[in-house]
């Protein structure tokens, strides 16, 4: 199964929405079949509860689809989904850090641990090891929403502004993010 799929595209997205949303089951199929393995992927480097992470991605297409009429219409599939799967996912993780006490009342969105590994390989699969290495180490000198904010403008093509309503920051504080996290990347790159 490949980690991430670079082929994507958003062309016909507005289309098979209103599909969907009209009821075509088919439609509903392809928007699972295209994104349920990106979705799993993008959990993965959220958090390492698989169980969770199931049950987030059957949460948000059960939901879409028993409310596929009242849906906003999108011409980013993906950027929608990213944006739903991502509320339920850190809403699911607050319920379990609340019933087993884990964080006790202190979880934060912030605190989340976001592994690049994964796409990294993907990206890059074809350089040698030494080079995904090289790249891993400097992702680890990024902050969680440092490692996020990249991952979604330059791994997922998302704009600047929808990167702002996924992950609740505001324009100028996602250019920031993005900003010194590739100062960061280019100083520990050229090492």
């Amino acid at each position: 199964m490949p980690l991430l799929n670079l082929s994507y595209s958003k062309q016909d997205d507005a289309q098979i929405w209103i599909q969907m949303k009209a009821g075509d089951l088919d439609a509903f199929n392809l928007v699972f079949n295209h994104h349920v393995d990106f979705l799993i992927r993008y959990g993965h480097s959220i958090t390492t509860d698989q169980q969770l992470i199931d049950d987030c991605v059957q949460e948000v297409f059960s939901r879409i689809w028993q409310k596929k009429e009242q849906l906003k219409s999108t011409d980013n599939i993906r950027y929608y989904l990213i944006a739903c799967f991502r509320k339920e996912l850190l809403k699911m993780m607050k319920k379990v850090a609340k019933r087993e006490s884990i964080f006790g009342g202190l979880f934060s969105g912030s605190v989340i641990e976001f592994d690049a590994s994964l796409e990294s390989n993907m990206i890059f699969n074809d350089i040698k090891r030494e080079q995904i290495a090289s790249l891993n180490a400097c992702f680890k000198k990024l902050s969680s929403r440092q490692k996020e904010v990249v991952y979604l403008k330059y791994y997922n093509d998302l704009s600047i502004a929808e990167i702002g309503e996924v992950v609740e920051l505001d324009t100028k504080a996602v250019y920031n993010t993005l900003s010194k996290a590739m100062i960061i990347l280019r100083k520990h790159l050229k090492k």
